[in-house]
């Protein structure tokens, strides 16, 4: 039997239960919450856009906000209320943005929003983050060319390395947040999240709604490879790329198995050489990473010498590609041991 429509919430009526709370609201959904404190003229939390992002006076009762270049009057969704900025941050059709704010407010366990009031902390349901590559890749290209050739040239001086490599990873500049932009990739190019690096503290963080990707130069990733290298974070495969290796960064010791087991699938590399940080975690993750990549080809962990804690460092000091090569032939083919049960 259908249920009667008297039963549910028209979208007036949530809008009404949402008036005043819209700051709560948005925060929730994922907006950072400076964006939403009336300052205008602000980069947009979500296109990168400088200067052209403004919550609107009456975003408490309404829940409007304005970006001049991805949402706005002549944008899809067009700007206009709370539902409205729901739908653009989240990337919702208008039935989902409905069903978003209904569970948020308490009053839908379904398809529908029964006409009901719960206690909100019990009743918050946050979508995952929406993942636009389009977004990631218009901020990755705008950043690499507000970096320039000379400030390039100054950070890639202070990791002491050529600033050809940094550009092959397509490294830029995010000026409002006064730090170096890493692209971190999906297992086919695609860019799914930008790390920022802060070049005077090396402190490291992502742009919101980034997903942790991978570290490489996607002109450089041809089937077939022979020997793949995989190692931990962006600067050590900037650094196994200036020796002419085929590289590939991974965003965290025992990080990104599943879009690097992706990557492997489609360049079909005939082995694979993890390279471990001289420490704990890097040598567990790299080993747990192992583990999870013998089914795509064989595997190889290797590490540098003990004086040295990570590929950067052990390349900067002096070692050369032979040299890792060698290391790497040295280097047992990770296997799997089965116990044997005594009867």
């Amino acid at each position: 039997m259908s249920k009667s429509r008297k039963n549910y919430t028209p979208v007036d009526e949530l809008l009404r239960m949402a008036r005043g709370r819209w700051p709560e609201i948005l925060r929730a959904a994922g907006i950072p919450a400076d964006a939403l404190d009336g300052k205008r003229g602000r980069p947009c939390p979500k296109c990168g856009g400088t200067d052209r992002y403004a919550p609107m006076a009456d975003l408490p009762e309404r829940g409007a906000s304005l970006c001049r270049h991805c949402f706005n009057q002549t944008t899809d969704p067009r700007c206009g209320d709370g539902l409205a900025t729901l739908r653009w941050w989240l990337g919702l059709s208008a039935p989902d943005a409905l069903r978003w704010l209904s569970s948020y407010l308490g009053v839908t366990d379904g398809e529908c929003a029964p006409a009901m009031v719960r206690p909100v902390e019990r009743r918050i349901s946050i979508p995952e983050p929406v993942v636009d590559p389009e977004r990631f890749k218009l901020m990755a290209d705008r950043w690499q060319k507000d970096i320039g050739t000379i400030r390039l040239i100054r950070f890639a001086d202070a990791l002491c390395l050529p600033s050809a490599v940094l550009r092959r990873l397509s490294v830029g500049w995010a000026g409002e947040s006064q730090a170096t932009s890493w692209p971190m990739r999906d297992g086919a190019g695609a860019v799914i999240g930008i790390r920022l690096r802060c070049p005077e503290t090396a402190k490291k963080w992502a742009v919101f709604c980034s997903k942790a990707g991978l570290f490489y130069d996607p002109n450089a990733m041809r089937a077939p490879i022979r020997r793949l290298y995989a190692c931990e974070g962006p600067t050590d495969t900037a650094a196994l790329l200036w020796l002419g290796c085929d590289v590939v960064g991974v965003p965290s010791a025992g990080g990104g198995c599943d879009l690097l087991a992706s990557l492997c699938r489609r360049i079909r590399p005939s082995e694979i050489v993890l390279m471990a940080d001289n420490d704990g975690p890097g040598l567990a993750g790299m080993s747990k990473l192992a583990d999870s990549l013998m089914i795509v080809a064989p595997v190889r962990i290797v590490s540098p010498p003990l004086h040295f804690k990570d590929s950067r460092d052990w390349i900067t000091g002096g070692c050369d590609r032979k040299i890792i090569e060698s290391f790497a032939d040295r280097a047992p083919i990770r296997s799997i041991e089965i116990a044997r049960v005594a009867r």
